[in-house]
């Protein structure tokens, strides 16, 4: 390759852009890996104050939600004007009524498990050769 970029080929450009791209993927993987870490580590420290239960979306700009602060559970109401404390419910009785939902993670394990599953008792079936089972 010259000295000057004028010469080189439509192969070499391509390439160079090819390691740059993957330059570039790399530094962000390392990037958002390293910064996830410590954004996380930052909200896990007010986790056991605070948590969400449950939100029901009432209109575009108005909710409710169910959440436990400090061992109380409150009933609070967002709206354009703020938040409004609504009430205090009995934590016990809206435990009961909680229903856990699955996380994304899992939801993902248990789309491959049951697609793993398929894979298996189909090649299971194909795997037979035609010949019919022996007595």
């Amino acid at each position: 390759m010259p000295g000057t970029g004028a010469g080189a080929s439509y192969g070499d450009l391509l390439i160079t852009s090819l390691v740059v791209l993957g330059v570039v993927c790399v530094a962000a993987f390392v990037a958002v890996r390293v910064f996830g870490r410590l954004l996380a580590s930052g909200r896990s420290r007010g986790a056991h104050l605070m948590d969400v239960v449950a939100r029901v979306p009432l209109e575009p700009r108005r909710s409710l939600y169910v959440v436990e602060v400090a061992g109380k559970t409150l009933l609070v109401g967002t709206s354009e004007m703020g938040l409004s404390v609504l009430s205090e419910l009995d934590g016990d009785a809206v435990r009961s009524r909680v229903v856990e939902r699955p996380g994304f993670g899992e939801m993902v394990r248990a789309a491959l498990a049951r697609r793993r599953g398929m894979k298996s008792a189909g090649s299971d079936d194909a795997g037979g050769g035609g010949a019919a089972p022996g007595p």
